[in-house]
């Protein structure tokens, strides 16, 4: 009579463990990098459209010689009438002096999902900041960028 062998055709349960282990590892080490992609995705869009409407006031006032009366008229496709010196009085705008429009359209605070604060009092003339409330990923405050 012949033996009979039999062929275990599973894993072991170290086998199991160790592999277990690995995937264990890896997911500490790369979840981590996922869990706030969303957050720092927004903050960098925050920044990014920051400068660029920055940079829409500034070539406004180089053209016009004021600060634009509201954020709109970045996106105007007629000259407005009026801008904003920089004793925060509101001045006539020559048509001729325009350029824009400046902006194709106004974008929104892409973290606070609303619109940005455009301030045209004296003190703070022409500056724009985030509508977002509370701190950055990186301990700042929103509204200082």
């Amino acid at each position: 009579m012949g033996s009979i062998t039999y062929r275990n055709k599973g894993f072991t349960l170290v086998e199991m463990l160790a592999v277990l282990v690995i995937l264990v590892t890896l997911a500490a080490i790369v979840v981590p990098r996922f869990i706030d992609a969303g957050t720092r995705s927004r903050e960098t869009a925050l920044k990014a459209t920051l400068a660029e409407v920055r940079n829409s006031i500034t070539i406004f006032r180089n053209d016009t010689g004021y600060y634009p009366a509201s954020l709109n008229d970045l996106s105007a496709t007629t000259a407005p009438q009026q801008g904003y010196n920089k004793q925060a009085q509101l001045k006539n705008i020559d048509p001729t002096d325009w350029k824009g429009p400046y902006l194709d359209k106004v974008p929104n605070d892409p973290v606070a999902k609303a619109a940005f604060k455009y301030y045209t009092t004296q003190a703070k003339m022409g500056q724009i900041e985030s509508s977002a409330t509370g701190k950055a990923s990186d301990g700042t405050n929103y509204n200082t960028w």
